[in-house]
């Protein structure tokens, strides 16, 4: 009566002052607190049954043991009872069978499912559908099938697993299993739809997504919260974010229990995010907060990622603080965009925090950590993460890899570079147009420019970043003739040069001394490529002239440009002063220089150095004796690598 009413408390009171336990109470004790859903009491009761001994486990008793061990993943004992089933002479009950094969597919163990599977002599729906279901579940789709042919009559739910396997590999399949379904003349039922919604969301399938829909509302089933949130999740995926707006809105006027149905709220949370409408998204979290509903991880996640995007960290404090009170920190899912939201705002030591609390670090917790890093310049602590990935054998993709480039690039790393690229080549990444570009830089700051230009010239397609990073490393490597050469190609290609491209190239005939080269460049970025100059483009062509000793034309350009000149320029242009002994224009600069910048104490060692190449020994004891004033030079730093 107790364990009928829920009252495991009371029915465990009465059964610990019974004087004799037979299995039956034992039975009912185990049954009640795995049907509960508390499958380790479960299992304390089991094995306190087993070190007693009065009495023998029956079939009943197993199965109730073997749901509990399923429930919790203890396939040790799941083994150890398997065993008792085979010297008891168990293998002839089939329920028993079923439920033995059931723990091993909830264990993940399917070699053993499949032997207890080929043993069960009479195998009925059960049987099929429970294999079938693990093969689905275990991503083996090609077995799941096998098995679903050889299934005498494949009913609603092994059609559903199948269905189920193929949408959550992304696989086209899943639609192609939905019509044949259909064909068969089997309804398709509230599982079936979010399934079928769920691949058209995946490939962008809106026309069939809707055809779907009209099936839903035909078959009554439109009331249904799931098969609602999936038809939300499908337009908003599909891009349609409107026809998702006013399904949420219909069903919110119309239907109080899909209203606050928090599966419908976090589909159309995800929508918004999906679609970048982030001030939206914003406002459905707060009134998914007032309305008293509590938050899950899906709504979490949803809700860390706007402040992500809206780079908005002290919402993302406040979103944190409701994730800890809920929980839910220690979520790897929440955890991992906690992690990419610190490490983002370069708050690292609070993503390692975090980081190190996760028990179950997913491939996002390593990304967003390496990536944060890698911003930051932790050139050290990004190597040691990268190892630490590698080591545990966790895949990760090209734009992590692409950070770990750019880290070597930073540091000058080639041999940490050539063993990223060695990397990059083994897990297949090594034709993607990021990690191409990354290695062309990596290659080109590290001094190796010809392996970049080998890699540029391998790659079969090649985008305007692509193009921009081998202009720019060539400049860099003093390649001034390759750099123009590679632009006018890119321009004849009918590429769009965007500012680091001009940046590049300009930078490249500031190197070479290229004056009219350089002006052409500069003069078509807005006539002939619509790009407006920005003021390190004319840094460039103002240190060029300057150079070149053509004075009037670079304080012509200072003049007329649509920018204050910067401490860069007139660092540049007096620079130019001290090689071709203008010493008028040095005082100029100088009052310039010292009006914008007077607290810099590298202004003062540039005055100083010019003064000295001109012998203006008055003006340099002036600027010796503020330097001494100021007492603010630090030793310089550098990084070298030395080979062993």
């Amino acid at each position: 009566m107790y364990v009928e009413f829920r009252h495991l408390k009371d029915a465990h009171k009465l059964f610990d002052e019974m004087v004799e336990r037979n299995v039956v109470a034992w039975t009912t004790m185990v049954s009640a607190y795995t049907n509960s859903g508390r499958p380790h009491e479960a299992l304390t009761l089991y094995n306190q049954m087993l070190e007693i001994g009065s009495e023998v486990p029956n079939g009943f008793m197993y199965s109730a043991a073997l749901k509990a061990c399923g429930l919790v993943g203890d396939l040790e004992l799941g083994k150890l009872i398997h065993k008792r089933i085979s010297r008891g002479g168990f293998v002839f009950d089939s329920v028993l069978m079923n439920t033995l094969l059931d723990m091993y597919v909830k264990c993940g163990n399917l070699s053993d499912a499949r032997n207890v599977f080929d043993e069960i002599l009479c195998k009925n729906e059960t049987t099929w559908n429970t294999i079938i279901s693990g093969y689905c579940k275990g991503g083996l789709m090609e077995e799941a099938v096998h098995l679903f042919h050889q299934m005498p009559e494949p009913n609603v739910v092994s059609w559903n697993s199948i269905i189920s396997g193929f949408a959550d590999s992304g696989s086209l399949r899943a639609l192609e299993f939905v019509v044949m379904m259909h064909r068969e003349g089997l309804k398709l039922d509230e599982f079936t739809f979010p399934c079928a919604l769920k691949s058209c969301a995946c490939h962008g399938f809106s026309v069939i997504g809707k055809q779907i829909h009209c099936y839903v509302v035909k078959s009554g089933c439109e009331s249904n919260c799931y098969t609602v949130s999936s038809l939300v999740d499908m337009y908003s995926n599909c891009n349609v974010l409107n026809e998702a707006i006013k399904l949420f809105d219909l069903f919110s006027m119309f239907n109080a229990s899909v209203c606050n149905s928090l599966a419908l709220w976090n589909s159309m949370l995800s929508g918004y995010v999906f679609n970048e409408c982030y001030g939206v998204a914003l406002n459905l979290v707060a009134q998914i907060h007032r309305s008293g509903v509590y938050f899950d991880s899906y709504t979490f996640s949803s809700a860390l990622k706007v402040c992500i995007h809206l780079h908005n960290l002290r919402l993302g404090h406040q979103v944190h603080g409701l994730v800890v009170t809920s929980g839910y920190e220690l979520d790897n899912v929440v955890g991992s965009i906690l992690i990419d939201l610190y490490a983002k705002h370069g708050n690292i030591k609070d993503a390692l925090g975090l980081f190190h609390r996760l028990q179950k670090k997913d491939i996002m917790a390593w990304s967003g950590l390496i990536i944060g890093c890698a911003r930051m310049g932790l050139s050290s602590l990004v190597f040691s993460l990268f190892k630490d990935t590698v080591n545990m054998d966790l895949k990760v993709d090209q734009f992590v890899l692409s950070n770990v480039l750019k880290v070597c690039s930073s540091i000058a790393s080639i041999q940490s570079g050539k063993q990223a690229h060695a990397f990059c080549v083994k897990s297949g990444f090594d034709t993607e147009d990021v990690t191409v570009t990354a290695l062309i830089d990596m290659y080109s700051k590290c001094g190796e420019i010809e392996d970049g230009l080998a890699l540029f010239n391998c790659m079969p397609k090649k985008d305007a970043v692509c193009w921009t990073g081998i202009i720019v490393g060539c400049g860099h490597n003093g390649r001034a003739t390759e750099a123009i050469k590679l632009f006018n190609e890119m321009v004849e290609m009918g590429l769009k040069p965007n500012e680091i491209t001009f940046t590049g190239v300009l930078s490249a005939c500031r190197h070479a001394g290229l004056v009219e080269e350089a002006r052409t460049i500069f003069m078509s970025m807005k006539t002939e490529h619509g790009v407006e100059p920005q003021l390190e483009h004319y840094c460039c062509i103002v240190d060029l002239l300057g150079q070149a000793g053509c004075f009037e034309e670079a304080e012509k350009l200072i003049a007329d440009m649509p920018f204050e000149p910067n401490k860069t320029i007139w660092c540049s242009l007096l620079r130019a002063c001290g090689t071709h002994n203008n010493m008028e224009l040095v005082n100029i600069i100088a009052e310039h220089l010292l009006a914008s910048s007077s607290e810099d104490p590298s202004v003062y060692v540039t005055l100083a150095n010019v003064y000295a190449t001109l012998g203006m020994w008055d003006n340099l004891s002036k600027v010796r004796e503020a330097v001494m004033e100021m007492d603010m030079k630090e030793a310089g730093k550098s990084w070298i690598e030395i080979s062993s």
